[in-house]
């Protein structure tokens, strides 16, 4: 269950009533945890989805997608094999469909996209120098002109056994798509 979809998230909170109204109905989800997070709320960004899956057999995969309530509904996502490239960067993005909103669609700001790619290229690299991550969930990521930031992130860990050769991994990454 998403934490939207029981009453574990509230937005538009102005001020500290209104932040303990809504404290004793979020804590009650137990979505939170042992506590309740309260934070800055940002706005004017594109909400995006990134993270790494990894399976014994095959290694690890980087995603990013349309991100929020947008992921399920709509399914628009990019998935590339570890190692990825600056080039595989640009390509995730940029083969969204959702892409217009990250460039300047009807006057919104423009995503800085370099960053962006960052996050992609350190998630490719958190992935092959740990393969323990099982799964790494940062939806949403906030994407605006001033960066991009992670702002629910979910880790699942596993033990490591037999991996695949990672030359081999290497070796297929490297074919023209």
């Amino acid at each position: 269950m998403h934490k939207t979809d029981v009453g574990g998230v509230r937005i538009g909170l102005n001020g500290p009533d209104e932040v303990r109204e809504a404290f004793k109905p979020v804590a009650a989800t137990g979505h939170n945890g042992t506590g309740v997070l309260v934070q800055r709320q940002l706005t004017g960004q594109v909400e995006l989805v990134t993270g790494i899956a990894h399976d014994p057999l095959f290694g690890s995969v980087v995603l990013l997608g349309l991100g929020g309530v947008h992921t399920d509904l709509l399914g628009d996502r990019a998935l590339r094999p570890t190692p990825i490239t600056d080039l595989d960067a640009g390509r995730m993005w940029r083969g969204l469909r959702s892409a217009p909103l990250l460039t300047g669609y009807r006057g919104t700001p423009t995503v800085d996209t370099t960053a962006l790619e960052d996050l992609l290229l350190r998630l490719g690299r958190l992935a092959e120098d740990l393969p323990e991550i099982a799964e790494l969930d940062l939806n949403p990521v906030l994407a605006g002109p001033g960066g991009v930031i992670a702002v629910d992130p979910k880790l699942r860990l596993t033990p490591v056994g037999a991996e695949p050769d990672p030359t081999l991994r290497r070796l297929s990454a490297a074919q023209p798509s």
